[in-house]
């Protein structure tokens, strides 16, 4: 698969791959994703998957550990944000993608201690077996902030909201919602 070279672009490539893999299913199982055509993509993917009393970070692109300072691979969603309120309502988001079997675009910010002002947006593709419910997440992740200010372990310190959630159902809508994103000014940092 070629992917354009805007980190923006993603999502839509997500979108793209997932809807071509489960032809006139819901959504595709996990067996049908095949890294090997997404290669671009993995280092903006993660992979949750569902588990007793919550949701587990089974594999997470080295891009989004880079730019959360931390590897996340196989800790629970949530465990390392702040408020808790916000990790359960990154699980709330899950459970509604795994629910209602449909894809969700959502945006969020993370402000650290020394108000560094880190915004993402994620495209969030249930999958699940033949018939059944959506037991897993794969989630592309955009992320802007401040390039040139380096916050090593900001994210353990870091308290994180919600922003935007939307259920979407076209492509067209994944690259509206993507694009809106982008063009908004990032939230102003004020120096410690």
């Amino acid at each position: 698969m070629a992917l354009p070279q805007s980190p923006l672009s993603y999502h839509a490539d997500l979108y793209r791959y997932w809807d071509a893999k489960r032809g006139d299913r819901p959504m595709p199982a996990r067996a049908d994703i095949d890294p090997a055509e997404i290669r671009g993509l993995l280092p903006h993917l993660t992979l949750i998957e569902r588990v007793e009393g919550g949701f587990r970070y089974r594999l997470v692109g080295s891009k989004v550990v880079q730019d959360l300072g931390r590897e996340m691979t196989g800790t629970m969603v949530g465990s390392h944000v702040t408020p808790p309120e916000y990790g359960r309502a990154l699980c709330a988001i899950y459970e509604q993608v795994c629910d209602g079997g449909k894809p969700i675009f959502t945006t969020g910010e993370y402000r650290s201690p020394s108000q560094l002002v880190h915004t993402v947006s994620r495209l969030l593709m249930p999958l699940g077996p033949a018939g059944g419910a959506a037991n897993m997440v794969l989630l592309s992740r955009a992320s802007r902030y401040d390039r040139g200010t380096t916050v090593t372990g900001w994210l353990g310190r870091t308290a994180g909201r919600l922003g935007e959630t939307v259920e979407v159902e076209s492509l067209a809508q994944v690259k509206g919602l993507t694009l809106t994103w982008a063009q908004q000014s990032l939230p102003e940092c004020v120096p410690a």
